[in-house]
This record gives C-alpha cells, sequence and structure tokens, in this order.
C-alpha cells in the first residue's frame, strides 16, 4: 500500500487552496459537453472536506458547466503548482449544491467582488454584438434569475479518486488514493 501521507499531503494542498493560503486556488475543471467532448475550465476551491472527501467551488447557476453536471456528473480536476512543481489530479462526480444552510454560509464567505459576479444579468458565454454589448438572440423569459444570490450555484465535487505527481527533484514520486464506499482510502505507487 502507498504511504497515506501523499494523501494528508493533498488535502492538506486542497485546504490551503479553499482557506487562501496558498499561492493559487485555482484548478482546471473538466467536464463532458453535450456533444461528449471534454469542457475545460479553471474554477476557484471554496472549501476542501476530507472527511467527506469533498471540494465545492461556486458558480453562475446559468453556465454552461452547470447544464453539464446536471447532465453527466462525472468530472475531473486538476491543479499544478509551479513553485513546488506538485500536481495533483482528481477524479469524481460533481453536483450542485441544494442545503440552503450550506448555500448561505458559503455565500457569506465570499468577498464582496465575488459576489458582485453574480449581479450580472447575462448568462456567462452569451455572445454579445461588438458594437453595444447587448446579447445575440437572449430574452429573458421570465424564468431567469433575478438577483444576485439566486444566480448562484455552490458546486460539490465527491472525489473517488486522488493523485499526486512530484516532479521536483530527480526522482519523481507519483501515488493515486481511491476511495471506496466505507469511505476509506487505498493507495498505490505508480511509475511518474
Amino acid at each position: 500500500m502507498a504511504d497515506l501521507q501523499y494523501l494528508g499531503l493533498i488535502w492538506d494542498r486542497l485546504r490551503s487552496m479553499a482557506d487562501g493560503s496558498a499561492p493559487s486556488a485555482a484548478i482546471q475543471l473538466a467536464t463532458v459537453s453535450d456533444t461528449g467532448s471534454p469542457g475545460l475550465r479553471t474554477v476557484i476551491v471554496r472549501a476542501a472536506n476530507f472527511d467527506e472527501a469533498t471540494i465545492s467551488f461556486t458558480t453562475d447557476i446559468r453556465s454552461t458547466k452547470v447544464k453539464q453536471i446536471s447532465r453527466d456528473p462525472r468530472v475531473s480536476a486538476i491543479a499544478y503548482d509551479l513553485e513546488s512543481r506538485v500536481q495533483i489530479k482528481l477524479v469524481g462526480t460533481a453536483a450542485v449544491v441544494d442545503d440552503e444552510a450550506t448555500r448561505q454560509a458559503m455565500w457569506q464567505r465570499l468577498r464582496p467582488h465575488t459576489r458582485e459576479q453574480f449581479e450580472r444579468k447575462l448568462p456567462p458565454g452569451i455572445l454579445l454584438h461588438s458594437d453595444g454589448g447587448n446579447a445575440m438572440g437572449w430574452e429573458d423569459d421570465g424564468d431567469a434569475p433575478k438577483e444576485p444570490y439566486d444566480r448562484y450555484a455552490l458546486v460539490a465535487i465527491s472525489v473517488a479518486s486522488a493523485e499526486w505527481l512530484d516532479v521536483s527533484g530527480d526522482g519523481h514520486v507519483r501515488l493515486a488514493f481511491y476511495r471506496d464506499r466505507q469511505p476509506k482510502w487505498r493507495g498505490v505507487r505508480l511509475s511518474p
């Protein structure tokens, strides 16, 4: 069995990303698009919970990623720290959090400039006319969320596997950890 200390390092890194003490909180998140191809974008880790094996991020409820996750919850995420030369890769399933107390607690933790992102009336990714900034082919059908809080989504990823790759020295180290239903983690060493 692989050394479980590396699993601790993975979750320590994820928690430091979430609490702002890491150099970056950005991870690249891949979802499955409508055509079956990967959809890739950067999101910010807002919470990491080892006991529940989850990480969370916020986004606009009208975003493409939310639609893709609702249709197919399988996701992958990756983070690379240039300074330490460590990569963390996660695989799991994502879901929009509907527990109101959990949503409200995260909303209160967000900085004002982050909450302002949800004041935009147009959904993210809408094609705009170049001349006036008007949306092409989008009309509010009356069902679009009107308030910033209603546009906000908290998404939790239930992590099924996590991988650590350290390329900082001559002897690169790579380990993979898999969670079973208990949840109990088991690990294996991999060739880097």
